[in-house]
């Protein structure tokens, strides 16, 4: 296992959870007392602060799922091989 890839991707993950977060919190204070036909249960508000977060979020996101994957797959790997020869094993017993 790859700890400094899976750390990273952790990091990336609470980052994108972060911008999530922070995109309906100024939809929210965007949108509080204001009487216009913009706003629409934050529908408004989320047009106002626009594509660029949402974007960096989905980046972000994919970003930390990518290198937690990474880390994580020569773990995965190496089990797949003991659990193969285990069977293997029990088979040539037969």
């Amino acid at each position: 296992m790859k700890k400094e890839l899976t750390a990273v991707g952790c990091f990336f993950i609470f980052v994108a959870a972060f911008l999530y977060v922070g995109k309906h919190l100024t939809a929210a204070i965007m949108t509080a007392y204001i009487n216009s036909p913009d706003v629409n249960y934050f529908g408004g508000g989320y047009q106002t602060v626009g594509f660029g977060i949402t974007f960096w979020t989905g980046a972000s996101f994919l970003v930390g799922i990518i290198l937690v994957g990474i880390g994580l797959f020569p773990a995965f790997k190496k089990r797949i091989i003991r659990t193969n020869r285990n069977v293997q094993n029990e088979g040539s017993e037969n």
